[in-house]
């Protein structure tokens, strides 16, 4: 890109009401002439607010500091613009679960769509880190959902108290392993609060956890390990990132096949049912349901 026009982009992105304007002006434009630019979508990103219409009628609020990936990808695409592939199905289990997790919540995407799909259900948001959780609270209050409540707390497979490691500046990459953020430069930790999902929901008196998001890094089978009641008592749908190269594949096999669970990657062409699971950088989210690949056909053509 020629550096004066990437200079003048990044200028937009912290100049208001330059950047509202030239944002909403340049969607519009490309909505009337059916034309995508995802070079439009890395280089101009939004700074403000970000309004998204839900199927079921309301409208998802979002804010965004200029630099934010998943308010700028539904700014420019929509809704489902972010993780297409996962987001629509997210969607319509939460419309009828009953009890919603969303473990590592970062900034509520998952929940705020889970408490507007289903007004009856309740919707639980985890997030550890301080400065993130203050913004799902911000956003929570913003679409004035009254069924999804906040955790600054983390899930892991014991109680206590706990290291979580980040980088400074970087609100997007933290996990409670070492191991996962050494690659990463400059990282520090942090001590934060961290509990088993079993005993919050035993604590809570939570019955018929139908819906559980896991995304944490490469914790999520300690994550599941915290929660063997509550998958043996409830058997919830579990929507999971499995990254490759950290060895969770297998251990995610061991927590779930006792359990009766089958594994769905969730691609570009629909749920595909694997025998085992494997990491993916392309598609990185599963399903793992106890509902058999014949019936799963059926119900999620």
């Amino acid at each position: 890109m020629n550096q004066t026009v990437e200079q003048f982009l990044k200028h937009l992105r912290a100049s208001q009401p330059l950047n509202r304007i030239v944002t909403a002006a340049t969607r519009n434009l490309l909505n009337s002439c059916g034309f995508k630019s995802e070079l439009i979508v890395k280089h101009l990103h939004r700074l403000g607010s970000v309004q998204c219409n839900l199927p079921n009628g309301h409208v998802l609020l979002l804010e965004s500091d200029g630099n934010d990936w998943i308010p700028n990808q539904l700014f420019w695409k929509g809704w489902a613009g972010y993780e297409p592939e996962t987001l629509p199905l997210f969607f319509r289990l939460a419309s009828t679960a009953r009890v919603t997790l969303d473990i590592g919540a970062y900034i509520g995407l998952f929940a705020l769509l889970a408490g507007y799909a289903n007004s009856e259900g309740h919707v639980y948001a985890f997030e550890p880190l301080l400065n993130l959780y203050a913004r799902v609270k911000r956003h929570v209050d913003l679409n004035s959902l009254r069924n999804v409540h906040c955790l600054n707390i983390a899930l892991a497979d014991f109680n206590g108290t706990t290291e979580i490691f980040h980088q400074p500046g970087n609100t997007c990459t933290a996990s409670l392993s070492l191991e996962f953020m050494q690659w990463q430069p400059g990282w520090r930790s942090s001590v934060v609060t961290v509990a088993t999902a079993d005993q919050f929901v035993q604590e809570e008196k939570l019955m018929h956890v139908d819906l559980v998001k896991i995304d944490t890094e490469s914790t999520e089978p300690q994550v599941l390990t915290g929660m063997l009641s509550t998958l043996e008592r409830d058997h919830p749908n579990i929507i999971c990132e499995v990254l490759p190269t950290f060895g969770v594949e297998k251990a995610l096999i061991d927590i779930l096949r006792p359990h009766g669970y089958y594994f769905y990657q969730l691609t570009d062409k629909g749920l595909i049912w694997r025998d085992s699971i494997e990491g993916s950088l392309e598609f990185k989210n599963y399903l793992f349901s106890t509902i058999s690949p014949e019936r799963i056909s059926q119900i999620w053509r």
